[in-house]
């Protein structure tokens, strides 16, 4: 099936701005080829639209992959299925693989040979084979089915029932199939896949090279982290994709990515291919304001009490260094977020800036009468809507900063529920011991309790329960809840330790004899710590589905208002892309610094300067292993110093990124390997919701930095003579 440019072209226009800046957006890598690729030649790329994207000959992206379904990006680099990514994608797999003995995220781990490279279980990569437009054939089925809301020009995001529809009318051999909606309904796209699920570890640094700066380099400029690591991708003898299995081969890559030592400097051409998560930049002004008032303080209120807890007993005990590393870098990476988004949504104006877009979008609508018959009053029923849901979103956003997200208790809480639902749907009263359910919770409660710690965790649930009665009406609390806080007067450590103690979810003894004997659904929902996150989550439910009308209107308005400017847009001339959905995506521009504000300037790149520079013995975000600051203090660099002399670790291109772009390959004019993308600028952080053409930032790991821990300071040759390297 080809590509029909007419439908797309309602989204994505020709006529782009041939500029020397970066070109806001997350462009359809499958449409580049007609929307973006005269640009990027004129910003210096020296390949064919085919080299990039090409579903008949390997092009660059059968070299790129999303692991986990999107989580992060990585790219191939050898032709023995060598995959790079960054060290914080791998984080938890480092953690899980991880023991007091080989501790993993502190000393690293490099395999010397197949043999020791670690199965990660559940880990997948997947390989875009092909996408194709499906635009009309959607359309035509949606049109099939009754709804009065269409008359209003609304359309569902998605149909369960035609994606099943579609998939399986298109599906090809060996290859799974995802139909996506673009722009809220305007175009849908089939994408086929390849996903291979024997992953093996292969080597990581150590945490001070991984994660150096941790929390407070996080979202900044300069950083110096060599954040990457290593996977292999296996397949079965046949080059198939397959589970685990010894007899397994490592992958033969259709396309593998060269690495580039010759540097880099300010103006360069560079451009990334990756899976960006999620953006919502054509968001109206009032959910803007949803976010930055209503929900983002809740995030950075329960998230800084729950970080403080988690500090401290981290920093006293080793073991909970190992074992709460990956909870606590996903609480604190959110909730910095959330504090620069406040930031720089207020320092931009983001919210004015819309409104002022909306007031040039009604003085378009008004223009004709067509238009007004279109689109009507959607910016009055957006108000209306977004004022009504007010009361309902503040506290849904407690509940799932504290209770739902807060104690680590909650995970093994959740693997009970869906036993009880499970229980309830087979209308079964009780399970016997030897249940395959009941026999797969005990598994789930050993690795529960292999990390585990009841004194931390009280300590978070008392704090996560006063923020939760403190900042929810009494009404919306569960009675349940609230009797307790009321016999306990408020007290909640003391309310804390009294069901903790009683809880099976909290001690490995009482689980064990718990599900030793018959586990009915009555004592599942007897357990002190159950009752409490049940009956709030809920409640949770009572709310969402009191906000369900809410939540329809305001997504048919929403599609109106996206179609809307969509429409102005086009016939303006106006570049315009989808917002990020886990799909793969192109973004390009130049290497260079930028003026974060008056009298100062941040130069394009970072150096190993900064290591000595920052070390503090001793220090949980600044410290180093007595091996890695000897491999600095000799000061090798070899071959991967750049053409002043020092070894760059870091630089700074303008691309348009977002979560799930982490380790995406940066790659130059050639299509080589020059770095890996980690992280944005604090003046990016605005970047979910508007793109600042002279702000926003993407930071990255020089190649040459990864390519010299490998080297010279692990050693580990047999990797580099995998590797194709340009110099």
């Amino acid at each position: 099936m080809t590509i029909r440019i007419k439908s797309v072209l309602s989204f994505l226009l020709l006529v782009l701005f041939q500029t020397g800046r970066a070109d806001e957006g997350m462009w359809l890598v499958n449409l580049m080829a007609r929307t973006n690729y005269e640009v990027m030649k004129t910003q210096g790329l020296q390949l064919t639209a085919q080299d990039i994207y090409s579903e008949t000959a390997p092009s660059l992206k059968d070299a790129i992959v999303a692991l986990d379904n999107g989580s992060c990006t990585g790219s191939i680099i050898s032709h023995n299925g060598l995959l790079i990514t960054n060290h914080h994608c791998a984080y938890n797999d480092i953690q899980q693989l991880s023991s007091l003995e080989h501790d993993y995220l502190k000393n690293g781990f490099w395999a010397q040979n197949y043999r020791e490279e670690i199965p990660v279980p559940g880990k997948t990569v997947m390989f875009l084979d092909r996408i194709i437009d499906i635009t009309d054939e959607y359309k035509a089925e949606l049109d099939k089915m009754e709804n009065p809301a269409w008359e209003k020009g609304y359309r569902p995001l998605t149909s369960r029932k035609i994606n099943f529809q579609l998939e399986k009318k298109y599906a090809k051999k060996g290859y799974e199939t995802s139909c996506v909606c673009m722009a809220r309904g305007e175009n849908y796209f089939l994408f086929y896949y390849k996903i291979y699920k024997d992953i093996r570890l292969v080597a990581a640094p150590p945490s001070c090279f991984g994660t150096f700066g941790g929390d407070t380099d996080n979202w900044t400029w300069p950083q110096h982290k060599g954040d990457f690591s290593l996977y292999r991708v296996y397949t079965s003898p046949d080059g198939e994709p397959a589970k685990y299995d010894i007899a397994n081969i490592p992958l033969k890559p259709r396309k593998v990515l060269t690495l580039s030592i010759a540097g880099i400097q300010p103006g360069d051409y560079a451009m990334i291919l990756g899976y960006p998560g999620s953006t919502t930049r054509y968001t109206p002004s009032w959910g803007i304001k949803e976010k930055m008032e209503l929900k983002n303080p809740a995030v950075i209120q329960a998230r800084q009490a729950k970080l403080d807890i988690l500090r401290k007993a981290m920093d006293a005990d080793s073991r909970m260094q190992l074992g709460y590393a990956s909870e606590y870098f996903s609480c604190s990476n959110y909730w910095k977020y959330a504090i620069g988004e406040n930031e720089y949504l207020q320092r931009y104006r983001v919210i004015d800036r819309q409104r002022q877009e909306e007031a040039k979008l009604l003085t378009w609508i008004n223009s004709r009468p067509e238009l007004r018959e279109k689109y009507g009053n959607i910016l009055d029923e957006l108000a209306k809507i977004y004022t009504e849901r007010i009361p309902e979103v503040a506290p849904t956003a407690y509940y799932t900063e504290t209770l739902l997200n807060g104690p680590y208790v909650r995970n093994l809480f959740f693997r009970f529920y869906g036993t009880a639902k499970g229980m309830e749907i087979a209308k079964k009263q009780q399970l016997p011991a030897d249940d395959p359910e009941i026999i797969g919770l005990k598994k789930d409660g050993k690795e529960f309790f292999r990390t585990f710690d009841s004194k931390t965790d009280r300590q978070v649930f008392a704090s996560m329960l006063r923020l939760y009665a403190e900042n929810v009406s009494p009404e919306k609390i569960p009675a349940e809840v609230s009797g307790l806080i009321s016999k306990f007067k408020k007290d909640y450590s003391k309310l804390t330790d009294y069901i903790y103690a009683r809880s099976v979810l909290t001690d490995p003894h009482r689980l064990e004899a718990f599900l030793s004997r018959r586990v009915t659904k009555k004592a599942i929902f007897k357990d002190p710590i159950y009752q409490i996150l049940n009956t709030t989550l809920e409640r949770d439910f009572e709310w969402r589905k009191s906000l369900e009308k809410n939540a329809q209107e305001l997504s048919t308005y929403r599609t109106l208002y996206t179609k809307a400017f969509i429409e102005m847009r086009t016939e303006q001339g106006i570049p315009y892309y989808p917002d990020a959905n886990s799909t793969m995506r192109i973004t390009y521009g130049q290497i260079g610094g930028f003026s974060p504000r008056d009298g100062i300037y941040d130069d394009y790149c970072s150096t190993i300067v900064g290591y000595t520079e920052k070390y503090k013995k001793g220090d949980s975000e600044f410290d180093l292993l007595p091996s890695c600051l000897s491999a600095i203090q000799q000061g090798d660099w070899g071959n991967y110093a750049d053409k002043d002399g020092r070894l760059h670790t870091g630089f700074l291109c303008n691309l348009d990124i977002t979560g799930g772009n982490s380790g995406s390959p940066v790659m130059n004019a050639r299509g080589e390997l020059i770095g890996l993308a980690y992280d944005g600028n604090w003046e990016s952080m605005a970047g979910a919701f508007y793109f600042h053409p002279n702000y926003n930032k993407c930071v990255c790991v020089d190649i040459r930095f990864i390519l010299w821990i490998i080297d010279k300071y692990a050693g580990a040759s047999h990797l580099l003579e995998e590797l194709s390297i340009h110099s």
